[in-house]
Parts: C-alpha cells; sequence; structure tokens
C-alpha cells in the first residue's frame, strides 16, 4: 500500500509546472529553508511559500482524483 502511494506521489509531482517541482523538492525532501531557497532561486520567500502551497494543493487534487476520493 505504501509503495501505491510512494508512486502516486511520485506522479503528481511529475504534474507540478517546473519551479513548483523545485520548491517542492528542496523544501519537502531536502528539509531546506525558505530563505536558502530563496537565495538558490533568486525568488522571494513569500512567492517560494505561495509556489509551495500551490504545489501542495494540486498534488493533494491529483492523488485524490486517482485515489477515486473526488
Amino acid at each position: 500500500m505504501l509503495k501505491k502511494y510512494s508512486q502516486m506521489l511520485k506522479k503528481a509531482i511529475e504534474t507540478l509546472p517546473d519551479k513548483q517541482k523545485l520548491v517542492f523538492h528542496l523544501r519537502y525532501y531536502d528539509e531546506m529553508p525558505y530563505e536558502q531557497i530563496a537565495e538558490i532561486t533568486n525568488t522571494s520567500v513569500g512567492s517560494l511559500k505561495a509556489s509551495y502551497h500551490h504545489a501542495v494543493k494540486k498534488m493533494e487534487t491529483y492523488i485524490k482524483e486517482m485515489s477515486g476520493q473526488l
């Protein structure tokens, strides 16, 4: 069951635009603080937080749709 959700998460990440994918990866997997991501991407912290939030919401929707919960 865990493998199924892991695969869905990977597929959900693939649906994201490049910037959201990068921000999600750096924040979620690398546990990098927004300030450090801001330096790397030359983007404001506020913009990064918004990108991360939108990425998570898109992935939640994708996973719910794929698991038949919507």
